[in-house]
């Protein structure tokens, strides 16, 4: 069993810092040769010995058609059995070889006064092969970047991360990030990067796991309820989808893995003897945003954060613990258009399927209504200089409304979140809110948020990934 932190033989690998804003290792603008030595099971959450992990219950709903690249958590764990990035960020902060077994910085492209001439040569792994072995090739790479398979149009996110891409070869890719904040390709690991090829009579892109995955599903109405994820040299991964369901029903049913953090699951979980609580990171700080600065600059002390976490938010929660890297990256701003005054809208919005970011709109809106001593304290610290009335409602969205509230940067705040360890800071920061406002935020942090994985005891291959993602090992590691 392969650990998520195990050095690949004739790979390359380079260290980047845990902590996204410490300095970071040179890289030289020769192919990097430096392995990785580290214990196989730095990452490892359970011991590494032991039955393959079996059956695994989601509790978010799982979209063929967002395949390669997840839409949330449990999309994440399912999709990275079936499909590879470029390169791979592991929980230490480590860069390892994914789908490319090296990279390097093309010298005449190397400018220490301008990192955005910065171009890296990336060599794809030998005899690469998608499930069906037909080869992946530098242009298929490059394709599944584009937006419907256009060249010049990258796909939204794509062109967050990516600024230019050219096939060198058959194997070799030319690419220029948007950003260099470290000395290695680390946004090549993002999940949106994720490589796949689609499939005439699948709704399933294929991947390049080298255990040949297959996925077959069960729909019940109009949502997948079940799938099978069959693999080479281990029983098949039998995955149970019950999204708006009682977490409980999907322990009851046997699952070998559930991550949650539903309290009065894990509350259950820790009734029955066949099952253990491994806590994970704390991977998500909920914020909020506001497209308008302000005279004073607001800010909750510990106390008010923390008592946030406590009060207002169900499950698991503290309050937001710094240093926060959107404080304290040094991102460079761009020249935007005039923004018309206006007047706010008097609401504040969250996405409508996250249970974290409603109970704090809810609160917000709780405690501008009301008097005492601890409303008016807490609402002189988010809004100094406006009135209570700028929180009379909260509103969910979810979809084009969502992000089209969030790109009109018209109303009185907004509940987010960003990730703890984000692989580009500055890219994340300023994806919050569109338009002319993305230059121009206010950001107060709130409330840090975990999930917890309940296993089978007994059970192996189960690690975490540098945004701390739950993955669950591939039995046959492809070779380096």
């Amino acid at each position: 069993m392969t650990g998520a932190c195990r050095s690949r033989t004739g790979g390359t690998a380079v260290s980047v810092p845990a902590n996204p804003q410490a300095p970071v290792p040179p890289v030289s603008s020769v192919e990097t040769t430096r392995q990785i030595e580290a214990a196989p099971d730095d990452c490892a959450l359970i011991p590494p010995t032991g039955e393959p992990i079996a059956t695994v219950g989601l509790t978010d709903r799982i979209a063929p058609s967002n395949a390669p690249r997840p839409t949330n958590r449990s999309e994440r764990l399912l999709f990275s059995l079936l499909y590879e990035t470029l390169v791979r960020v592991d929980c230490m902060g480590r860069l390892h070889p994914g789908l490319a077994t090296s990279w390097r910085l093309e010298p005449r492209f190397v400018s220490p006064s301008d990192s955005n001439l910065r171009r890296w040569i990336v060599t794809l792994r030998e005899n690469a092969r998608f499930a069906d072995v037909t080869p992946v090739t530098a242009a298929v790479v490059h394709a599944s970047w584009l937006q419907n398979g256009v060249r010049g149009q990258s796909r939204r996110y794509v062109s967050r991360l990516v600024n230019w891409v050219d096939e060198v070869d058959d194997r070799t890719l030319a690419i220029q990030l948007e950003s260099d904040r470290f000395d290695a390709p680390v946004a090549l690991a993002h999940p949106e990067l994720a490589v796949a090829k689609p499939v005439a009579d699948s709704p399933w892109p294929l991947g390049t796991r080298s255990s040949s995955l297959e996925a077959t599903g069960v729909v019940r109405g109009s949502v997948l309820s079940e799938l099978m994820v069959r693999r080479d040299t281990l029983p098949p991964l039998r995955f149970l989808i019950a999204p708006g369901d009682d977490p409980r029903d999907l322990l009851d049913r046997g699952v070998d893995l559930l991550v949650t953090r539903d309290p009065a699951t894990l509350d259950y979980a820790t009734t029955l003897p066949h099952l253990q609580r491994v806590p994970l990171p704390w991977q998500r700080t909920y914020i909020y945003v506001t497209a308008r600065r302000t005279s004073l600059s607001p800010s909750l002390s510990e106390e008010a954060r923390q008592a946030l976490a406590a009060d207002a938010v169900r499950g698991e929660a503290r309050g937001a613990q710094g240093p926060f890297w959107f404080e304290t990256a040094q991102c460079q701003p761009v020249p935007r258009g005039g923004m018309a005054p206006h007047v706010p809208t008097p609401r504040i919005v969250y996405d409508a399927t996250d249970p974290v970011a409603r109970d704090l709109a809810e609160r917000f809106v709780a405690l501008a209504g009301a008097s005492g001593p601890a409303a008016t304290a807490f609402l002189e610290a988010v809004l100094p200089d406006r009135p209570s009335r700028a929180f009379e409602r909260a509103t969910g969205l979810t979809g084009e409304a969502l992000t089209k509230a969030r790109s009109q940067g018209t109303d009185a705040g907004y509940i987010a979140f960003v990730d703890s360890r984000p692989f580009d800071p500055c890219k994340e920061k300023y994806s919050l809110l569109g338009g002319p406002f993305a230059w121009a935020l206010t950001i107060l942090p709130l409330v840090d948020t975990r999930l917890q994985a309940v296993v089978r005891r007994g059970r192996s291959g189960l690690t975490t990934d540098f945004d701390g993602s739950v993955i669950i090992d591939d039995p046959n590691p492809p070779s380096r």
